[in-house]
């Protein structure tokens, strides 16, 4: 065993998981050739050593911070080239720490501190990006042609002292300078900016809307004669639907594609607030977000007309915006417009550009629009930048725990939760960073729940102070009062609420939080899905499914938006609504062919009444959903889909099919342990009119699962159970 100082060096592929969902024959080729051909000859021409291969890393020592930072500069810049042919979602790219630091080797490998500081600096980094710590800056500064950001303290999980991090900036300009970090205080950057410019454009630089809305004198007739011609026009023919895809970032300073993005989402949700536009939501367009995909594809995918792109420059303190719009089906640039202003004399211009759209609005649409609501944030630029970098390194946590790494996962959440107390600190009466705080520590609840309640109990507790902050800043605000009911729920749900009564008050407190929620913005898609599924946990499926739907129409392309149109498909199959069951059932397969339970929910609708069912395509959909579902949960899945098989024999009155398929998918607790199909099986014998084994199987379903009610079991498909006066708990 030998101690000796050493730099470093930490690399980590970005994103390998989904990397290789999509392709893992060529990801994992790619990767190869990026090893042979760059990284480890790099490696091994700066003096350095590979200590071990991480699977979608290395880790590796020089004999100097030099070399490790000269090597990592060199690999970050060759790689865009090398990886410029492939589509941009399924671009590798790197992340790189490097640390100078005492180690410990042994049998070739290295151990300690310094190594873990350097694992912990790359997770920090952004893709395509080299961090490095202070003692490392300390050895490298005018030493190399590099550049570097002072990106200040931070604190690192099992590191006891926060860890100083520089980036190192690879454009050659910078090369020589040391900016520091800025403290010059400064006003955010105003989102209503872009929005302004974009809705000039969308509704007066020659779009149809305005050819036939104007050709009548008088706002009467212009209105009536505009939502005639609309109602005609397709999703992709009528130009009120529009999509704002992520700008681009033009110039290499670190913070343009912060802005950039920011601005994006800023102006989408601008553009939402005015009600005579339907505007995909950023959900929506997360996935086209750095794609080069054909206008009109984009077109169809989301159903709009007319798309938005911008680029963002920035050189000292003035920003350049320039916005262009484009027809989906034609491809064409319609329009384009540019917004000149300075990072720090922001905000009165977007006041001023607020009122002149709001005026705008009134004049071209004739909508009764008195003046667009400028969303209430912060005035500090600084803050509003802290919090534009804690959203990437909590998608990085996103990352961690996709690959099954929580301590990584939770290390990037306090990472960001530390970014955004320091926007806390410069903006204490901004809400936004304390809302945002108080979802990290839900997530980090979630990232434990069932498996450590009592870790799920303390971020629980943690993001219930951030979102009783933010409620007393702003009582009103739909974001705080979402936080606070859905970690209310959240613990209601991992039975932490304590005694009866008091889960009880729990989730009516929750229910009470996510419904001021929706009333204080009903366009809260995220606060209405939580709502469904708290009511739907209540038995009270009507309101469940009125809630789901509202969620659906606020936000199509919310993150789990498979979930809300599940919970849409299994409202409407307890209320027997076979019409709409169908409908939820065929969009949910259409949006997401390969997720198993729109296969199942196929088979659900053909058990329902009335239902008209095509046997060979159910087994058909049997076999895909058993195919499609992990290998663990296929043996049940198999045996629940044949009962609803027998369900919807039963139902067209073949008898004797529907008992033999209802023995036949039987089984044991080893498969089945609440005995859920022989609850289902009860089911079926009820419509077959064989009552004793009907309860006989719904008593073997008791005995598993003692805590169920038939009063919970008010559904059409228990009608006659319910009829049966042994239909109880025994």
């Amino acid at each position: 065993m030998e101690r000796r100082l050493a730099a470093i060096f930490a690399l980590d592929m970005v994103g390998f998981s989904r990397l290789m969902e999509y392709d893992e024959a060529g990801t994992l080729a790619r990767q190869k050739a990026h090893r042979a051909d760059l990284i480890d000859p790099s490696i091994a021409g700066h003096r350095g050593r590979i200590v071990k291969g991480t699977g979608d890393g290395l880790l590796a020592e020089f004999p100097s911070a030099v070399d490790a930072v000269e090597c990592a500069a060199e690999i970050q810049r060759a790689m865009p080239d090398r990886e410029k042919e492939t589509p941009a979602d399924r671009r590798i790219a790197f992340r790189i720490g490097i640390n100078v630091g005492d180690i410990v080797a042994e049998d070739g490998d290295i151990y300690g501190d310094g190594v873990n500081v350097a694992a912990r600096i790359e997770s920090l980094a952004d893709p395509g990006t080299v961090f490095i710590s202070g003692s490392a800056f300390s050895q490298v500064k005018n030493k190399v042609e590099l550049g570097f950001e002072d990106l200040g303290p931070h604190r690192v999980k099992n590191i006891q002292e926060p860890v100083h991090v520089y980036k190192v900036l690879l454009d050659p300009a910078a090369a020589g300078t040391i900016p520091g970090r800025r403290r010059r205080r400064r006003k955010r950057i105003p989102p209503e900016m872009l929005a302004a410019a974009a809705v000039i454009v969308v509704l007066g630089g020659g779009l149809a809307i305005r050819d036939f809305v104007m050709r009548d004198t008088t706002r009467q007739d212009a209105r009536a004669l505009r939502s005639s011609a609309l109602e005609q026009l397709g999703e992709t023919e009528d130009p009120r639907r529009v999509a704002v895809l992520y700008f681009e970032p033009r110039t290499p300073q670190e913070e343009v594609p912060f802005i950039a993005a920011g601005l994006s989402e800023a102006l989408i949700d601008e553009l939402s607030t005015v009600g005579a536009l339907k505007v995909v939501s950023r959900n929506g367009v997360a996935p086209f977000r750095e794609a080069a995909i054909a206008p009109d594809s984009v077109g169809r995918a989301l159903q709009v007309a007319t798309i938005v792109n911008g680029t963002v420059s920035m050189a000292d303190d003035d920003l350049r915006v320039a916005v262009s719009f484009v027809n989906a089906a034609t491809g064409d640039q319609f329009g384009t417009t540019r917004v000149d202003g300075t990072y720090s004399e922001l905000f009165q211009l977007q006041d001023d550009l607020a009122q002149e759209v709001g005026g705008f609005l009134l004049r071209t649409l004739g909508e009764e629009i008195e003046e667009i609501e400028l969303r209430a944030g912060t005035d500090n630029v600084e803050a509003w930048s802290l919090v534009q970098r804690a959203a990437p390194i909590e998608e990085r946590a996103n990352g961690f725990m996709q690959m099954g790494d929580i301590d990584a996962a939770l290390a990037s959440l306090t990472t960001a939760d530390s970014v955004l107390a320091l926007a806390e600190e410069v903006a204490p009466e901004w809400v936004e960073p304390t809302v945002r705080r108080g979802w990290l520590d839900y997530q980090a609840s979630r990232f434990t729940g069932f498996d450590d309640r009592a870790a799920a109990d303390s971020w629980i507790a943690r993001g219930m102070e951030h979102a009783d902050v933010a409620v007393r800043l702003e009582p009103e605000n739909p974001d705080a009062l979402e936080l606070r009911g859905t970690l209310q729920y959240w613990k209601y749900l991992l039975n932490l609420g304590g005694p009866p009564d008091d889960a009880e008050a729990l989730v009516r407190a929750a229910e009470g939080d996510l419904r001021a929620s929706v009333a204080a913005n009903p366009q809260q898609a995220s606060a209405w899905t939580s709502l469904s599924h708290l009511l739907l946990n209540q038995d009270r499926v009507p309101e469940a499914k009125v809630a789901a739907l509202r969620s659906y129409e606020a936000d199509p392309y919310l993150r789990n938006v498979h979930l809300t149109i599940w919970r849409i498909f299994g409202a409407s199959f307890d209320l027997g609504d076979v019409i709409e069951a169908r409908r939820w059932c065929e969009e949910g397969r259409r949006r997401f062919p390969e997720r198993p339970r729109f296969r199942q929910c196929e088979i659900w609708v053909n058990a329902m009444p009335n239902a008209d069912p095509d046997f060979d395509r159910v087994w058909a959909a049997l076999d895909e959903w058993v195919e499609l579902s992990p290998p663990d949960d296929r043996e049940f899945n198999r045996r629940q889909g044949q009962m609803f098989v027998a369900l919807a024999l039963a139902q067209e009155g073949l008898a004797d099919s529907a008992r033999n398929v209802a023995v036949r998918a039987r089984t044991g607790p080893d498969i089945d342990p609440t005995r859920n199909i022989a609850w289902w099986e009860a089911v079926v014998r009820s419509f077959l009119g064989d009552m004793d084994e009907a309860i006989e199987q719904w008593n073997v379903h008791v005995a598993a699962t003692p805590d169920v009610s038939p009063e919970d079991e008010d559904y059409w498909y228990t009608e006659a159970l319910r009829e049966d006066p042994r239909f109880v708990v025994p």
